[in-house]
Formats: structure tokens, C-alpha cells, sequence
């Protein structure tokens, strides 16, 4: 996508929405029968662009925060928390849920009325419905649907939905989307996902479907659509949003630009797992050290260029008290433990300390994809307006991850693995390359790094299960930014298998899935909490070993 372009379009569109957010929005509502909103517009006081604009900016948000919530529990990102169970305290979805439906489901509900005859801007809000329901019930599992939105119906206690029925709700809707699509007509003034291709939104929402066949292993279904060829497939056609740089209200930029970039320095610390993975890199045969991955100095920004009690610098207790010579390693002895070295400056799974004044030290979110800054090799701090400005993006579904689930269905001993891995790879080097005006990979390093991926994959004597690890951690660096399918994948395959364990020795059981919201249970007679969060969702019946 083009800046210039880009940027026009996020400035009219806050422009125009700002008071649609400061009506739609509601984070912290308490308003959570589900039942319709009555401080939400009505069909009355807005048209069906409005309510697009409110929409999918909601949808973009929403997808971000419950995406963090995948990322955290898969390494991607840091995870607070020793103990899984408490972890995510059920008050921590009440705004995931609300948002959901009491703002956008709710707003695609008017929208139907207000679009009736504009397939276009009717297939956008199909788009968005049915990811939203399939994301609720990948993390819930039963939740609303038959039931939900009927409030003037006088359904005031909607009941769960078995989570097969939502998905097949889901997919129709996609069906319905593609077919409104192919009409085509009525889009709406701002589409900020395709700038008015229908051809793209074709291609996502069959990408969607494809993606909850996967969950499901209806791989019959699934291959029909890749034999077509009508997905994404290619960086071109990627079903993301674009983040703008203003910081005043509406605030425009990354989510994740605003937790690291602040006058008061870094909020967030980044996944030593994941550092230390992609530190590590691809190894070619026979050689203990791998080429680091080219796109580390995309996703991260190092603020100094040596951790303390690393890289032979001298230990700082006040900062880094766990890089203090003798300090208990929980792993043992060789094993990842506090920091990977070389300025990248994070935390472990699951720790849960303090934080020391350590703000203009740790590693910062880089240019990819929250629109941070490259990492050059400069080594400063870090606030406000640095780097790209938090012009980022939120990715709902790439080309990237979509060859890397062609090549976990071809099964990762066929040679169409071998293809579609090194494509998703591929694909993911040229996204991030030169990301939000940063430097481009050097072409050679790109060369070298995908050499070494394919000298470990093929190798005499490597067996499918180390080729799975390939594929589960390959497949997890491209889902930087939204680590839902992280989650689905890691329940479903149990992949990678060397993923570093919780800080904590005994952190109970990986969940299975999440908590209902305090909001929905509390409010609504016809539910009850969970027991605990190992009941699986529909799809999930394989029973890995988790960590």
C-alpha cells in the first residue's frame, strides 16, 4: 500500500468517525444483556457509511486486543502470570465481549438495514460478523448467536450456542459476503481494507473459510478452495488494517506504538522465547549458531546494545536483577533465562515481577507491525513520534500464513510442504522488508537465510517431527501482531514442542480456553462460569502435551 494513500484515507476517515466513536465505542460498558444498546445511533441518525467507519475501525481494535491474547499464552509475546487460571481474570473480557456485541455486531445489525441494497457495504459487515463469531468461539468456545442481538424481541438471557452451529453460522455468512461481492455495487466511501476491490474481499472471506477448516480438519472442504485459488495468496491481497500517527483523540496510532513509545519510556516487554527464537535463526546443516532471522530488526528495537549481565557487560540488580551472576535459573543450566543477550531485553513466560525503572532500556515494539522504529544499530531511547510513528498495521489474515497452512495440510513430509513453507516464509520476508519507509533486507541475507531454511529441512535423516517444529515456529514469527491463530494452531497441533515452559514450575494446565466474561455471566441468568479453562472448543480434539 502506498503512504500517501493510506494516510488520506485514515484522516478522513477519524475525521469523519470521531463521533462515532465517542458514541460507539464502549471498552468498559456495563451494559451486558446483550440486549440493544441505548446509547448506540439507530437506523434514524446515521447512513451506512457511518456506521462502516465506526465499524471497522471497532473491528481492527478488537481484533488486536483479543489477538493478544493468543500471542501471550503461544510466547509470541510476553505473558504476565505464573499461574494459567489466573492469568486472565474473567473481568478481563467484559470489554472483548461487549465490544463485540453490544458495539459491533449490534452496528452491523443497523448497517443490514441501512445497506439493503448495497451489496458491497452489506458483504464488508458479512466479512466482519462472521470472523468476529468464529474468533469469539475460538477462545469461549459456546457462546450468543441464535439468540443474541434480540433484545427487542424481549430476549433478555440469550442462550450459548453450540460452538459447531456458530461456525457454521459463520461460514455462511461468508458464503453470503462472497455472494453480495460478486453482485457488487454500493461500496461505501471509506473501505479502509481494499479501497473498494471486491476481488480482495472475495478472496479474504474465503480465506476465512479456509482458515476454519483448518480448525476443523474439513480438509475436503478446505482443498477445494485452495484448488480454485480464490484466497489470499499472495501480500498484494492481505486483509489488514492500517494504523495512522496522531496521538490526540482519536488516537490513531498502533496499539502497541502507544505501550512503547511514551514519555515515560517502554510500557511492554517483548517474548525472550520469541527473541531468542528468531536470534537463533535458521540453522544450515551441521552448524550449532543459525543465520538470525532478517526480520528481528523489524520487530524489535533495542534501546542498548548489550543487557546487563549479558554479552559480557557488567550486571545491574536495580534494572535486571535476574542477570546477576548466581541469580536461580528456573530451566537450568544452557537454557533460556532472562534475557537472550545482545541488548534484546524482555521477560520469561509467565514472569510476574515488578518492573524497575528499566523503561529507556528494554526492547521496544519495532517498526513491524506496530510502527515502531527499525532497528538500526543506533542503541537510544525511545519515545513518542520515533520511528514510523505508529503507522502499523493490525493483520487479520496474510499470504503468509495461508501457505503455511497449505503446507501443514499437504503434510510436512510431501514436497508441496517444502514449497509452501519456504513461500510463507517468502512472503513474510517481503511484508516486513522495508515496512512503513524502513531499510530494505539486504538481499543477500534474505538469500543466506532461506538457504539455511531449507538445508535444515532437508537434510539427510531429518524426521517429519523436526519439520514440524520448522513449520509450527516459522508459522509463528509470520503471526506477529495477531496471535489467534497461534493459539488455534498450538491447541490443535501442540506445536513447536521446545517452547520455553512458565516461569513457574507448576502453572496448572494450558488453557483450553478462556474464561466467559464476568459481565456475560453475572448479568445474564441463563449462563454459568466455567469450571476451569481445560474444556477444549468444538474443533479441538487432539489432546497434545502443552506447556
Amino acid at each position: 500500500m502506498k503512504n500517501n494513500i493510506i494516510m488520506k484515507s485514515m484522516n478522513k476517515f477519524f475525521a469523519i468517525c470521531l463521533g462515532a466513536i465517542l458514541v460507539l465505542s464502549s471498552c468498559e460498558t456495563a451494559e451486558l444483556d446483550l440486549t440493544t444498546n441505548p446509547n448506540a445511533l439507530d437506523p434514524a441518525q446515521a447512513d451506512a457509511d457511518f456506521f462502516l467507519n465506526a465499524i471497522q475501525e471497532d473491528f481492527a481494535g478488537w481484533s488486536h486486543t483479543i489477538g493478544n491474547i493468543g500471542s501471550d499464552l503461544t510466547r509470541i509475546t510476553y505473558l504476565y502470570g505464573r499461574v494459567y487460571a489466573q492469568a486472565y481474570d474473567p473481568g478481563d473480557f467484559n470489554g472483548t465481549w461487549s465490544d463485540a456485541y453490544q458495539v459491533m455486531l449490534e452496528d452491523i445489525r443497523l448497517l443490514n438495514i441501512l445497506a439493503e441494497s448495497r451489496p458491497y457495504a452489506l458483504g464488508m459487515g458479512e466479512v466482519m460478523e462472521a470472523y468476529i463469531y468464529l474468533t469469539l468461539v475460538d477462545y469461549f468456545g459456546d457462546v450468543p448467536q441464535a439468540d443474541a442481538l434480540k433484545g427487542g424481541d424481549g430476549v433478555l438471557n440469550p442462550l450459548k450456542t453450540a460452538g459447531v452451529d456458530v461456525y457454521a453460522h459463520a461460514i455462511g455468512k461468508l458464503d453470503a459476503a462472497i455472494a453480495n461481492f460478486t453482485t457488487g455495487g454500493g461500496a461505501p466511501a471509506n473501505d479502509f481494507f481494499y479501497k473498494g476491490d471486491a476481488t480482495k474481499w472475495i478472496k479474504a472471506a474465503n480465506s476465512l473459510k479456509m482458515q476454519a477448516y483448518w480448525n476443523t480438519e474439513d480438509i475436503t472442504a478446505y482443498n477445494a478452495i485452495k484448488v480454485s485459488g480464490n484466497y489470499i495468496s499472495t501480500p498484494a491481497d492481505d486483509f489488514q488494517f492500517q494504523w495512522g500517527t496522531s496521538p490526540n483523540q482519536p488516537d490513531t496510532r498502533h496499539p502497541d506504538y502507544r505501550n512503547s513509545y511514551r514519555p515515560t519510556g517502554g510500557s511492554a516487554y517483548m517474548s525472550n522465547w520469541m527473541m531468542n527464537t528468531m536470534l537463533q535463526g535458521a540453522k544450515p546443516e551441521a552448524e550449532e549458531q543459525g543465520i538470525p532471522d532478517p526480520r528481528l530488526l523489524y520487530y524489535y528495537y533495542r534501546q542498548v546494545e548489550s543487557t546487563p549481565g549479558f554479552d559480557l557487560s557488567e550486571a545491574n540488580e536495580e534494572v535486571l536483577e535476574c542477570g546477576v551472576p548466581g541469580y536461580f535459573n528456573p530451566y537450568g543450566e544452557g537454557n533460556l533465562f532472562c534475557s537472550p543477550g545482545r541488548g534484546y531485553w524482555g521477560r520469561d513466560h509467565g514472569n510476574d515481577n515488578g518492573t524497575p525503572p528499566d523503561t529507556f532500556f528494554r526492547t521496544l515494539h519495532g517498526v513491524y507491525p506496530a510502527g515502531g522504529k527499525y532497528d538500526d544499530r543506533t542503541f537510544k531511547s525511545q519515545v513518542n513520534g520515533a520511528g514510523a510513528g505508529g503507522a502499523g498495521i493490525t493483520p487479520i489474515m496474510l499470504s503468509s500464513w495461508m501457505h503455511f497452512m497449505n503446507a501443514y495440510v499437504a503434510g510436512v513430509g510431501s514436497a508441496e510442504a517444502t514449497t509452501e513453507t519456504v513461500a510463507g516464509i517468502s512472503d513474510s520476508l517481503d511484508k516486513v522488508s522495508g515496512f512503513a519507509g524502513s531499510a530494505p533486507m539486504d538481499a543477500t541475507t534474505v538469500t543466506n537465510y532461506k538457504d539455511a531454511f531449507v538445508s535444515a529441512w532437508t537434510r539427510p535423516g531429518v524426521t517429519d517431527a523436526e519439520k514440524a517444529n520448522l513449520w509450527a515456529k516459522q508459522y509463528w514469527i509470520s503471526l506477529m501482531g495477531n496471535g489467534s491463530n497461534a493459539y488455534n494452531s498450538y491447541r490443535k497441533t501442540g506445536l513447536p514442542t521446545d517452547l520455553q515452559p512458565n516461569i513457574e514450575p507448576n502453572p496448572g494446565a494450558f488453557p483450553l480456553s478462556m474464561w466467559y466474561p464476568n459481565n456475560f455471566v453475572t448479568r445474564n441468568q441463563s449462563t454459568d462460569q466455567k469450571a476451569n479453562l481445560v474444556q477444549a472448543v468444538f474443533w479441538n480434539t487432539s489432546t497434545p502435551s502443552l506447556k
